[in-house]
């Protein structure tokens, strides 16, 4: 048996989702913003670099680019790859030197601490904290303070002058106390910044944990009433058997000596009595917890052969040609008494669905390690919006059908194993029903006898797997 995740798992994997879903509509509205912003950005610094002729701006650049060209490092990919790290909250720290290089380059070519741009490390430093990890904001931080305090001294000890002369005396030489203090004063916003970045996040995060829980907490109101009123249901539909019952045997004695009309609206009374009971039975096997099998080794062959025979009768009736192709001796490790409850259930569906003066086949093939059976049928089919619904319970497309029978019968291929669908026919209009079951049996501690050519009830092999119910 595999351990249940406990409710404190479950909520923080409902957190961590939610936040990957918001963090991914946040980066793409980002990107979109990005689309307008970052080229008048990139062109606003082309600008400077055609009307300033200064050759260490245009070395910068050169050597910047030729790093990233020299670590092909491409901008997109890496923006690519960091927003996808982004929303997982896997960004790792020295993803973020890209984009911080970047930032750090355009400031110093349009005027260091005297740069328009500077603002632009404000939302650096802010989105780090709020969306990246802890390392990865932090690295952010210290590159946004250490570059800070890197142009101040190149400012201060004159080394280039860093105001780009396409400004002219707009901005002059700015003096070094003004200087110190445009650091000092970035060093406190970008300290602000990052905190209350990291403070949101916390605040977002105690959130999404509070309404995970609330949810959680509701959903778990909702199984707990769902189980009582299943479990009433079922103890309702299993009292309302013996009156059914007996409703039924009394109608049989009265019908012994009715004749006439009697005699037939008795015989509408015992037939509507029987579907009654069907309808019951079905939904008592749906309600109940799924009982562990008892496999034994079988001829799928010829338990197939077992349910059309029943089925013959009825077939007739409707005018409908029921035709079996199956191989001999397919020797199929199962619970034989499950299995038909299958097979029953999809040649039914497939009697009801096709029309007259046409056939049903079945077909029985096998296939590596696996048995696949097909039902096909001669009727509308199913609409491709409907294959995977018809499965769920409650889901019906016929008129009187009840939606149980479907769900249970992949219940029961899954138990073993297997599995259970519908697709359209390939060779024309109709549905094809597969069941797919794995030849060994599901789960099989001890393999089974290899000679498959007496496959009958005396080679049962009880194996109870409540691992799989």
């Amino acid at each position: 048996m595999t351990n249940e995740p406990t409710a404190a798992t479950g909520v923080a994997l409902g957190v961590e989702e939610l936040r990957r879903r918001a963090l991914m509509r946040l980066v793409e509205r980002f990107r979109s913003v990005g689309r307008v912003v970052g080229p008048l950005l990139f062109a606003f610094v082309a600008w400077i670099l055609y009307t300033d002729g200064t050759a260490w701006r245009w070395a910068l650049l050169l050597v910047t680019v030729g790093a990233g060209l020299a670590l092909k490092i491409r901008l997109r990919a890496v923006a690519g790859t960091v927003a996808a790290r982004f929303c997982q909250r896997d960004f790792r720290p020295h993803e973020a030197l890209h984009f911080v290089c970047v930032h750090l380059l355009l400031i110093s070519i349009s005027g260091g601490l005297a740069s328009p741009l500077l603002p632009v490390l404000f939302a650096g430093a802010y989105n780090a904290a709020l969306f990246g990890n802890v390392a990865a904001a932090r690295m952010v931080f210290a590159c946004h303070i250490a570059g800070i305090w890197t142009l101040l001294a190149i400012h201060l000890t004159g080394a280039v002058h860093m105001v780009p002369t396409t400004f002219g005396d707009a901005f002059g030489w700015p003096g070094d106390l003004f200087l110190a203090v445009v650091a000092a004063a970035m060093t406190v916003t970008l300290s602000v910044a990052h905190l209350m970045g990291l403070r949101m996040r916390e605040a977002v995060d105690e959130q999404l944990e509070q309404a995970v829980v609330a949810r959680e907490a509701a959903l778990g109101n909702y199984r707990e009433r769902a189980d009582e009123l299943t479990t009433l249901s079922a103890e309702i539909a299993h009292e309302l058997k013996n009156p059914l019952a007996t409703v039924k045997g009394l109608a049989a004695l009265l019908g012994k000596d009715a004749s006439g009309k009697t005699a037939e609206r008795l015989g509408v009374l015992r037939r509507e009595v029987d579907r009654m009971q069907g309808i019951l039975d079905e939904f008592l096997n749906f309600s109940r917890p799924l009982a562990p099998l008892t496999v034994r080794r079988v001829d799928l062959s010829r338990l197939v052969r077992e349910v059309v025979d029943l089925h013959e009768g009825i077939a007739s009736d409707r005018r409908i040609e029921l035709r079996l192709d199956a191989e001999h001796g397919m020797g199929v490790a199962c619970d034989p008494r499950k299995i038909k409850q299958i097979l029953v259930n999809l040649l039914q569906n497939a009697l009801d669905a096709a029309d007259s003066d046409t056939a049903v086949d079945l077909v029985v093939r096998r296939i590596v390690d696996t048995v696949e059976v097909q039902v096909l049928d001669h009727g509308p089919g199913v609409p491709a919006a409907l294959t995977e619904r018809v499965f769920e319970a409650g889901m019906t497309t016929k008129a009187n059908g009840n939606g149980l029978g479907l769900p249970m019968a992949r219940a029961l291929a899954r138990q073993h194993g297997g599995d259970l669908r519908l697709e359209d026919r390939v060779d024309g209009p109709g549905c094809a029903a597969v069941m797919r079951l794995p030849i060994h049996g599901p789960r099989l501690a001890d393999p089974l006898p290899s000679n498959t050519a007496d496959c009958d009830s005396r080679d049962e092999l009880p194996r109870p797997l409540e691992a799989l119910t």
